[in-house]
């Protein structure tokens, strides 16, 4: 079977919670506001490498602000089963928007929004077997660790312009599948 495709049997499946599992109803327009926030994200996730590689530090500041806060909206719409995931990514979104608004903090911040798209880009592929989400949980890691060792601006800007690269090719795959319902 071709994982990159699913049938229309194979998406249902997926939007059937397992027995026990309620989760609250999840309308057409509540994925709309989830994919148009994952793709804001993965467009201020360019804005911040574009700042590393000007090097204009302001660029950077707002697409973190940015990234941070989309994802804080990607966040809170995010459908999954399980409401313990549901609960940290929440967290952890809520964490790394907070945060983002104190510059000196700013790693830290990105501790939480690189964690919580880690998570949200391995559950689409759980679901939908997207391969950049395979790369991004790996690849967020590495971008985190490389803000502790503080990499030349260039490389900077690069790995964050991977990043985006990663998410809108991973955006592109769930923008194919139909809107999700639940009633």
């Amino acid at each position: 079977m071709n994982k990159s495709r699913l049938t229309s049997q194979e998406i249902t499946e997926h939007l059937t919670p397992p027995p026990g599992i309620t989760i609250p109803p999840y309308s057409a327009r509540r994925d709309r506001v989830y994919r148009t926030s994952l793709l804001v994200f993965t467009i201020f996730l360019a804005v911040v490498g574009v700042g590393y590689e000007l090097p204009m530090k302001w660029i950077g500041t707002v697409g973190h602000v940015g990234a941070s806060v989309s994802l804080l909206v990607a966040g809170w719409t995010f459908l999954v089963w399980l409401s313990n995931w549901r609960w940290l990514v929440r967290s952890l979104v809520l964490a790394g928007a907070v945060v983002s608004f104190f510059p000196s903090l700013s790693v830290l911040s990105w501790a939480f929004t690189l964690g919580a798209s880690a998570i949200m880009a391995a559950k689409e592929t759980h679901c939908f077997h997207f391969w950049a989400g395979r790369v991004i949980p790996w690849y967020a890691l590495g971008v985190g660790l490389s803000l502790l060792v503080g990499l030349d601006h260039s490389v900077e800007g690069v790995l964050w312009l991977g990043m985006a690269g990663l998410w809108a090719a991973l955006m592109a795959g769930r923008l194919k599948l139909p809107l999700f319902v639940i009633d």
